[in-house]
């Protein structure tokens, strides 16, 4: 879910910056007092799962599919 103020822990995150009627889209870091990005603050951002996260997200749901 996308989220727009301070990230509530230090990390990766999915960053927007609005640009004319669009998005640009890029990888930052909170550090827990400032963003490291290229871009500077962004206008909203979303947690970034790692591929370990998201492949036990993906087998449980597969698991819960199969025992329909």
């Amino acid at each position: 879910m996308w989220q727009t103020g301070t990230p509530l822990k230090v990390g990766w995150y999915l960053c927007a910056w609005r640009l004319g009627d669009g998005y640009v889209y890029s990888v930052g870091k909170w550090d827990g007092s400032e963003w490291i990005s290229r871009m500077g603050e962004p206008h909203t951002f979303q947690e970034i799962k790692s591929p370990d996260e998201q492949d036990k997200m993906l087998d449980e749901l597969h698991e819960t599919q199969n025992l329909k």
